[in-house]
């Protein structure tokens, strides 16, 4: 009976133990998020107080408002800001936990082939993000619902060039320096997969939309897994390229095509691509369910992470936000 009391005791406290480090890994994460709000809707704010003293009252001043608005809109500035602060906040936030080391430890570099593997996995996930975006916008205007605007958030290309920096160079180095770095390996204690899974669960759910929450989660897992196994700058070059490559020049560069063009560079491409990445799925499908149950802990564990007080605030907050992704159709 004693033993039995002990071993409860145990368990309890490295239940309490576990919740109070996820507690702390998610006010870091909610920390950043709501940094990064605050410093653009302050720069939008800001801005537009400058404009309504400058501009005289009436038609005039109107209209400088919404040209304001429409350039801010496409610009990238104020995130590039507010993201560069965010990291800066969280290197002070983290800065007991030793995370700067094993985050930015040079590592293996993976071979060509392996490189190729892990993009083919990637894109095969940019496909499927594809035929679910047009499987739920069908299915929700059955329902009365449209989910286009969610659709058009996570498929814009960029207007401006500091829109083209943020997106697809400053926004992926900090978001791997955030979810692969601080996040993933404070995890890391828990096990590989555990840390994997679950930064990659926090990462789709930071987006805010969930169809592009759904593509994130799965890349994620591409981008764990490189940053895990190779080292972050692997993560860092493939979410660039994803970004910036794959989506904002790649559509580019079509959009200078006929339409008929368009459809057979994307289908020998991305669909090349995507067909290459369900292969090497299909063939190497025993290697990775090894990897992930060789790494994997207890479920419990899961069960901690996710039902901790600033973990469920967390997706308390990403839900309402991808609520208003979704519309009544008129």
């Amino acid at each position: 009976m004693k033993d039995k009391n002990v071993t409860e005791i145990k368990i309890r406290s490295k239940k309490q133990h576990m919740k109070k480090h996820i507690n702390h890994v998610m006010r870091g994460v909610l920390l950043y998020n709501i940094l990064i709000l605050l410093v653009v809707v302050g720069d939008m704010i800001a801005k537009t107080v400058m404009v309504l003293v400058k501009q005289p009252a009436g038609a005039q001043q109107d209209a400088a408002v919404d040209a304001l608005l429409k350039e801010l809109l496409h610009s990238g500035s104020s995130s590039i800001l507010a993201v560069l602060i965010g990291t800066a906040v969280l290197l002070l936030y983290f800065r007991r936990d030793h995370l700067l080391r094993p985050m930015f430890a040079a590592g293996k570099m993976p071979r060509a082939g392996r490189f190729i593997e892990l993009l083919c996995f990637m894109m095969t996930a940019q496909v499927l993000f594809s035929l679910m975006a047009a499987g739920a916008e069908a299915a929700a205007n059955q329902l009365g619902y449209s989910m286009m605007s969610s659709i058009e958030t996570a498929t814009k290309t960029s207007q401006t060039l500091s829109m083209v920096l943020y997106a697809g160079i400053f926004g992926p180095v900090v978001e791997e320096i955030i979810y692969r770095g601080f996040v993933m390996r404070s995890l890391q204690r828990y096990g590989k997969t555990f840390a994997i899974l679950v930064s990659s669960a926090i990462f789709g759910l930071m987006h805010g939309n969930l169809l592009q929450g759904i593509f994130a989660f799965l890349v994620g897992l591409v981008f764990g897994y490189a940053a895990m196994e190779y080292s972050i700058y692997v993560s860092m070059v493939l979410h660039v390229m994803n970004n910036l490559l794959f989506g904002d020049m790649f559509t580019r560069l079509l959009k200078g095509m006929p339409e008929s063009g368009q459809q057979l560079v994307y289908v020998l491409v991305i669909g090349g691509l995507c067909v290459a990445g369900c292969v090497l799925l299909v063939r190497h499908r025993k290697r990775i369910a090894a990897y992930f149950s060789r790494n994997n802990t207890s479920r419990k564990y899961y069960v901690y992470a996710f039902t901790a007080v600033w973990m469920l605030l967390f997706i308390a907050m990403e839900i309402l936000t991808m609520t208003g992704g979704i519309e009544r159709l008129t």
